[in-house]
């Protein structure tokens, strides 16, 4: 009897200390839960504000107004010099007691062009078109695409140490002249632009085929360096345009006009340095989208 009421009286103690066990458990997933979506909202507070600032026209202002809780207006008379730049108040508008000013260095704001807004949007819209279109067809570009160019390892291109393109060389030229061709009418001169060509677009000056190399300028196979690679952007050059015929009628100004151009081209770039790898190692053939401004 006696063992049996010493049992009854352990149960009331094992069950409620499992009663607190389970409530701690509890609230401390409350709190990690209320912690998580603290976290969620500062994230995506920080997140508005760094786009607010990246994306505004006068990111120091921007930054200013974001800390300024109690802005109020002012009838003041403001004394401004705007040759040397400089900005006068009376000191009683910022708080001072005296009747002396308070005087401020100020730039002048940048002034951005339409027509250079223009440009600087088409280009970003047509290297996503670009990059978009080649890594879906499985190009293999190098690098990043959003400086404007679209790059190349020679070694993908062409066979070993000439400027004959290897059959997957001819199959990337192919991939490229095809999306070229999609965009570039519209934004040129001399091709048959599709109607769906927004109006007032800007225009491309130069689409350049170019191969770099590093080389030793001062010896024979440096100098075959630098002839392998003008070859290259010339045999890169004449795939694109043999893919894709209409590349070759694009100009950069319509014909006749003084300064029009084709708009496809070829250059080579060489920089001279020592220990340069063999003559074809290590080169890059890129193409480069330059807008007129």
């Amino acid at each position: 009897m006696a063992l049996a009421r010493a049992r009854r009286r352990r149960t009331p103690d094992l069950e409620e200390g499992e009663s607190y066990y389970v409530s701690m458990t509890d609230m401390m997933v409350g709190v990690i839960f209320i912690f998580i979506i603290m976290l969620s909202y500062f994230a995506l507070q920080f997140r508005q504000s760094t786009k607010a600032l990246t994306e505004a026209r006068h990111p120091e202002t921007a930054a200013l107004l974001q800390t300024a809780t109690a802005l109020t207006p002012r009838d003041v008379t403001v004394e401004i010099d705007e040759k040397a730049r400089v900005l006068c108040v009376p000191e009683t508008v910022i708080g001072g007691a005296g009747t002396d000013r308070r005087c401020f260095s100020f730039a002048p704001p940048t002034k951005t062009s339409g027509v250079a807004v223009a440009a600087v949007d088409a280009q970003r819209a047509l290297m996503g078109f670009l990059d978009a279109d080649l890594r879906d067809a499985g190009a293999p570009l190098v690098g990043d695409t959003a400086g404007g160019a679209l790059s190349f390892s020679a070694d993908a291109l062409f066979e070993p140490g000439s400027s004959t393109l290897s059959a997957g060389g001819r199959t990337i030229a192919g991939q490229v002249a095809a999306s070229l061709a999609k965009r570039l009418p519209c934004l040129s001169y001399g091709g048959s632009a599709s109607a769906t060509c927004p109006e007032g677009e800007a225009k491309l000056a130069l689409v350049n085929v170019v191969s770099q190399t590093n080389l030793d300028a001062f010896t024979a196979e440096g100098q075959k360096a630098a002839a392998l690679s003008l070859a290259r952007s010339a045999a890169f050059h004449q795939a694109l345009t043999g893919a894709q015929p209409v590349l070759g009628e694009l100009r950069s100004a319509p014909a006749g006009q003084p300064g029009s151009q084709p708009l496809l081209r070829v250059a080579s770039v060489g920089q001279s340095q020592e220990g340069a790898s063999k003559v074809g190692e290590g080169q890059t053939v890129s193409i480069q989208f330059m807008m007129a401004q």
